[in-house]
């Protein structure tokens, strides 16, 4: 490889490795400040609990909800508040369901962030002051997983009578939890959009596998 391009993949490696680092501070910031019961009020949802048990509440998110479909969870040791609509089947927490109510995934991850952190006054951590670009590379990598999360989560969907055809719905939970795990893995930033898009195309793969078996009407 020639120096200056050798060089210039070894700054773009630093750059977004210290960018990753400066999200994963301030994701961890806001589900430490933040929880995912307080984002819902914040939008009107009405919770009654204080955000410090269990609650059900009428999904905002998927149209009328007359029988509340989803619950929000305080926080435990493995995992920060979030909520689970067992309608929409999937979960989010604080972050992502402020992203739902203000814009969805149409909105750069970052600019979520400072939203939030300007909404509860929280202070943004100062940029890595070895961080050489304006526009992050990594802060891409958020939408474009997005984008596949949900291609991805629409097939499984839709290949639900194939799994059923072919006597493996043991295989669709598995490949829903996968899924689920990817999601909010992502969404703590403990697993970088990269490496989690491709667990989706493989998780695609194997729901295009189970389909080409028993074709979906």
């Amino acid at each position: 490889m020639p120096q200056d391009f050798q060089q210039e993949a070894q700054r773009k490696s630093v750059n977004e490795r210290l960018w990753q680092q400066w999200i994963q501070e301030r994701v961890a910031a806001i589900h430490q400040r933040v929880s995912a019961y307080e984002v819902l009020v914040h939008h009107g949802v009405n919770l009654r609990s204080g955000g410090t048990r269990e609650e059900q509440f009428s999904c905002p998110f998927h149209g009328q909800d007359r029988k509340p479909s989803a619950r929000v969870y305080p926080e435990d040791a493995r995992s920060p508040s979030h909520a689970w609509c067992f309608v929409c089947q999937e979960r989010w927490d604080s972050i992502a369901i402020w992203r739902k109510f203000n814009g969805g995934e149409d909105k750069p991850f970052s600019r979520a962030l400072m939203e939030m952190e300007q909404a509860y006054g929280l202070e943004t951590p100062k940029l890595p002051k070895d961080l050489t670009f304006e526009t992050p590379e990594v802060d891409k990598a958020f939408d474009e997983f997005d984008a596949l999360y949900e291609i991805c989560e629409s097939r499984l969907r839709k290949a639900r009578s194939a799994y059923k055809a072919i006597d493996d719905l043991n295989g669709f939970l598995v490949a829903g939890s996968i899924l689920d795990k990817v999601r909010s893995q992502v969404d703590s930033c403990k697993l970088a959009p990269v490496a989690a898009m491709q667990i989706l195309r493989q998780l695609l793969d194997r729901v295009g596998e189970k389909v080409r078996a028993c074709p979906v009407d």
